[in-house]
């Protein structure tokens, strides 16, 4: 997977690799922490943050949206796999951080 370089990416997508997503989880806990997610939501200066730390620190050029973006893209993602791992008869390895499925269960699911 690649990241952008001194430069946004071309087209309006922007590439979040596993460490920058690691971090921006990491930053939001911290923020949360100081009291600075009131309600369902961060507050505004915590996207900034976020943008401003992972720009510096991967030399990339993010802004405050791109953080909102990619955190609803994770909860989203993370929705599907809470809902995965309590249908019966699919599992979660918490060594290789994945749904697990027998290929039957797997085959009955794909035709419904």
């Amino acid at each position: 997977m690649s990241t952008p370089k001194n430069k946004k990416c071309e087209g309006k997508h922007f590439t979040w690799s596993k460490p920058m997503s690691h971090m921006l989880l990491e930053i939001l806990v911290g923020e949360a922490l100081k009291g600075n997610k009131p309600s369902s939501t961060f507050k505004a200066e915590s996207f900034v943050k976020v943008a401003t730390e992972i720009s510096q620190k991967f030399n990339v050029q993010y802004e405050s949206k791109h953080v909102d973006n990619h955190l609803k893209t994770m909860k989203k993602e993370w929705r599907i796999i809470t809902k995965l791992k309590n249908k019966s008869g699919f599992g979660w390895d918490d060594c290789l951080k994945m749904i697990t499925v027998s290929k039957y269960v797997y085959d009955e699911e794909v035709k419904v």
